[in-house]
């Protein structure tokens, strides 16, 4: 039975707690798609985004650039000529002002002179030029185009972008500036859902949208610097960073994405399952203990049900074969003296013997059983003749009531077996009457009595039952009606003061059969 209760307990484990498993498993998945989707997929679109417009923007004024070089203008030639200056002008501002983004362009002549521009004169962040550093250090070495971040005073930087100017002999007459503010960079890739930053092959930061991931010295900050799809931390704060290469290298471009409410949430929302989890678990372990306690339980019952009925089969079947024998050795010798009695008691005896072993049917009306209890006291009666007195008090009320077969002749065997009287008459009395919803059945009897310890030790052996080898027929009878319908039922016995002994069967009053 144990070994049934644990694989009950087993299955309904198994299928109560794996919606619950899979329920976490569910929500695990959703965590990691929301994860994917809103933090990777979204960094890695902005950030191809971001790098198609810095690295467009950079690739279109280096051509730009490069176009203005190519024109073989001799930047010096413009102070002798307005003509060629103004239109020199129209085209250089034609140029710049195709996007209206602020850009301003300057013409250089050989001395790093302003010769022309969109503004009075150079910014002061530009200042002083010179050929020995800086963009012009490399625009001498015909680094042609070239580009590169600017500071300004207030901490942001311009990106300029600029071209040699030389003649068809290949002297270096002049230089091409362009100058994208940084704010019209950082307006065309400024994202909500995160912040980016564009750090030059020495570590500089060049730009940056959002917050300030820079230190003092504007460098990339060491907690972001090489990262790429990582996780990590900046000033207590969680960020998602990833980096794309850029102009060939020279540049790298960082996406940024804070994530501490997001994981604060995730981390909120996983703390929630699992108590969720840790509250449902052990109601679903107690639930399935009861419930395989509850199934092992109605197997037992069953079980023990099937055992009560093939025992009170057993108890059916039980006919004294003292009666049988004694019954044979009458009729063995009346066949010489009376063989009309001895055919009678045949016949009685044959009524007997078949109704012991009718068919399926357990319960039969009150009447039914009386009637064959008489052919038993017809055959007593041929052995004992007058010493038998046989009476029956009855009401016809309870004709129909249903009893099992045979209830009555084993107590009514053993009143006449120690039911003689001192006289040598065997006087037994059956009555039986509805009482309190009762079928009350007693056989009485005139003997000697049972001796005050023998009718102790019957009592506790219907109490606590016998040892299976020392049955008797009272105790058979009254194991049978506690069998078939509780311990409440069940047969009492008591020696009378005025002689005799008195059994009485309590069964219940009922008219439909029961099915076991």
């Amino acid at each position: 039975m144990k070994t049934l209760q644990e694989e009950v307990r087993w299955s309904l484990t198994k299928y109560a707690l794996l919606p619950v498993l899979l329920l976490m498993l569910v929500g695990l998945i959703l965590v990691g798609a929301s994860w994917k989707h809103y933090v990777v997929n979204l960094s890695d679109e902005r950030r191809m985004l971001a790098a198609e417009v810095l690295a467009g923007e950079i690739h279109d004024y280096e051509e730009r650039a490069e176009r203005v070089g190519q024109m073989h203008i001799d930047p010096a030639a413009l102070y002798l000529s307005g003509e060629k200056k103004a239109e020199l002008y129209a085209y250089l501002y034609h140029e710049v002002n195709i996007a209206h983004d602020g850009t301003m362009f300057f013409l250089l002549d050989a001395e790093s002179h302003m010769v022309l521009g969109n503004r009075d004169a150079l910014p002061e962040h530009l200042m002083p030029l010179n050929t020995s550093w800086g963009i012009l250090r490399r625009l001498v070495r015909q680094e042609d185009p070239t580009a590169e971040f600017v500071l300004r005073n207030d901490g942001l930087q311009d990106l300029v972008i600029g071209s040699s100017m030389r003649g068809e002999d290949g002297q270096l007459q002049g230089y091409i500036l362009f100058l994208v503010p940084a704010e019209y960079l950082q307006k065309s890739i400024a994202s909500p859902y995160l912040d980016f930053v564009l750090e030059d092959r020495f570590g500089n930061v060049c730009l940056q949208t959002g917050r300030d991931y820079g230190s003092r010295l504007h460098k990339m900050a060491v907690e972001l610097h090489g990262s790429d799809h990582v996780l990590t931390v900046f000033h207590k704060q969680q960020y998602y960073v990833t980096s794309v290469p850029l102009a060939a290298g020279e540049l790298t471009l960082y996406t940024v994405m804070p994530v501490s409410g997001l994981l604060q949430r995730y981390a909120l929302g996983i703390s929630i399952l699992f108590a969720v989890l840790a509250f449902l678990i052990p109601i679903l372990l107690i639930s399935i203990r009861r419930e395989s306690q509850a199934r092992a339980k109605a197997v037992a019952e069953e079980e023990a049900r099937a055992v009560a009925i093939s025992e009170v089969r057993r108890l059916e079947s039980q006919f004294n074969p003292h009666f049988l024998f004694n019954t044979l050795e009458n009729i063995k010798f009346m066949v010489r003296l009376d063989p009309e009695a001895a055919q009678r008691m045949l016949v009685d005896l044959s009524q007997l013997l078949r109704y012991s072993i009718k068919g399926k049917e357990r319960f039969v009306e009150l009447v039914e059983d009386l009637a064959y209890t008489h052919s038993y006291i017809e055959i007593q009666k041929y052995r004992f003749g007058k010493r038998l007195v046989y009476q029956e008090d009855i009401s016809e009320d309870v004709y129909d009531c249903l009893v099992p077969r045979l209830i009555f002749q084993p107590v009514i065997e053993n009143a006449i077996r120690y039911g003689i009287s001192a006289d040598g008459v065997i006087r037994v009395a059956v009555t039986a009457a509805r009482q309190k919803g009762n079928l009350k059945v007693t056989v009485q009897d005139q003997g000697l009595g049972l001796p005050e310890k023998r009718l102790q030790e019957i009592r506790q052996m219907l109490s606590e039952g016998a040892d299976p080898a020392v049955h008797t027929g009272i105790y058979n009878i009254h194991r049978r009606l506690q069998l078939l319908y509780g311990r409440s039922y069940g047969l009492k016995i008591d020696c009378p003061a005025e002689g005799g002994t008195l059994i009485v069967l309590t069964l219940p009053s009922r008219k439909e059969g029961i099915d076991i």
